[in-house]
């Protein structure tokens, strides 16, 4: 069965909109912004709104499409606490994945059992066996936190055995906010 949000009593189309858009950008510093444009869609099994709750729950092998975002989770669970603007979406999966397109042309893709994010706080949360990757650099880690406004993210690992692996290319580095067609002519 497929779905495509409507706007609900509880959970506008926009507010949803920004909610899915905002998730994506976990370690995308520019993301696409067609993309927040477009229209959301998600395919889902089953879907329960809990219009009292303020939450609407997507479940089993949940894809969201918007524009070039792609999430794909075995449950998404979008709430409300009444306050406009105070949503927060949670995608659960073995793993739950994102990926999107910068408008730098770069993809970004990443992945962990849970991926929370809270938009009041534009605040992103990866856990357990959590991985940011784009181009051939990586963060890996059992908690990955990504705070949008202050462009800062903090890895985490849940004991000094597991430790947080980061790998990256000095020039991938250097050319982040070049678009990819330049990186490839060398500029």
């Amino acid at each position: 069965m497929s779905y495509w949000i409507k706007a609900m009593p509880s959970i506008s189309m926009k507010n949803a909109n920004l909610v899915l858009a905002a998730l994506l950008l976990c370690g995308a510093v520019t993301a696409k912004e067609s993309d927040f444009a477009e229209k959301v869609y998600v395919d889902a099994v089953k879907q329960v709104a809990e219009m009292q709750d303020n939450r609407i729950t997507f479940e089993e092998d949940v894809t969201i499409n918007q524009g070039t975002i792609r999430i794909k989770a075995d449950k998404v669970v979008v709430t409300r606490s009444g306050e406009k603007g105070a949503e927060v979406m949670t995608a659960y999966g073995k793993p739950a994945t994102f990926f999107q397109i910068l408008d730098n042309g770069k993809p970004v893709n990443a992945h962990g059992n849970t991926i929370r994010y809270e938009l009041k706080n534009r605040l992103v949360t990866i856990t357990g066996n959590g991985q940011l990757k784009q181009e051939d650099s990586q963060v890996n880690g059992d908690l990955i936190r990504y705070d949008i406004v202050k462009q800062k993210m903090i890895a985490e690992s849940k004991s000094p055995s597991q430790r947080v692996k980061t790998v990256f290319l000095p020039d991938q580095v250097e050319n982040f906010d070049k678009p990819a067609d330049q990186k490839k002519q060398g500029k």
